[in-house]
């Protein structure tokens, strides 16, 4: 069976300027990403689609195959799944595709193995992990805001 990790990382990035290549403990972003991918025995092949120069090069020098993704799928607005049908159209056709962002760089070693498994096991033909969070989340509601997940009048510890 074969197996494609697409990692997107479009440049231009207004919030953090450069976050993908922007260091975090003691490298680059999305070689963390890079490297899980690697690290899994379950990924046959890694392709990064960004527009930026930069991060391709780095995607390159932790391991990676870049697919370069038109302009016009990487703007504010684009969406995650335009670039992950482009970069499928650039490549063969593949088995199985691991989607993953490299601004979630936390992952066990073995998650990637442990989720391909599951999902196998299962007869799934996709699965998508979560994290729970406990953040008080608010929403801009006409002239102010509005909790979202919880009462604020009666706000948990």
């Amino acid at each position: 069976m074969s197996t494609l990790a697409i990692i997107p990382a479009r440049g231009g990035s207004k919030g953090v300027p450069g976050k993908n290549v922007r260091i975090l403990a003691g490298k680059p972003l999305i070689a963390h990403t890079i490297e899980h991918a690697r690290a899994a025995r379950s990924v046959d092949r890694i392709v990064v689609s960004t527009d930026d120069a930069e991060i391709a090069e780095v995607s390159r020098t932790w391991g990676a195959e870049v697919v370069v993704r038109p302009r016009e799928l990487a703007t504010d607005q684009s969406t995650s799944e335009s670039a992950l049908i482009h970069a499928l159209s650039q490549v063969p056709p593949q088995e199985w595709v691991i989607f993953l962002q490299c601004t979630s760089p936390i992952r066990r070693k073995d998650d990637i193995d442990r989720a391909m498994a599951l999902m196998k096991e299962e007869r799934s033909d996709s699965l998508l992990t979560a994290c729970r969070s406990h953040a008080f989340l608010w929403r801009r509601s006409g002239d102010g805001w509005a909790a979202l997940n919880y009462d604020p009048r009666k706000r948990p510890r």
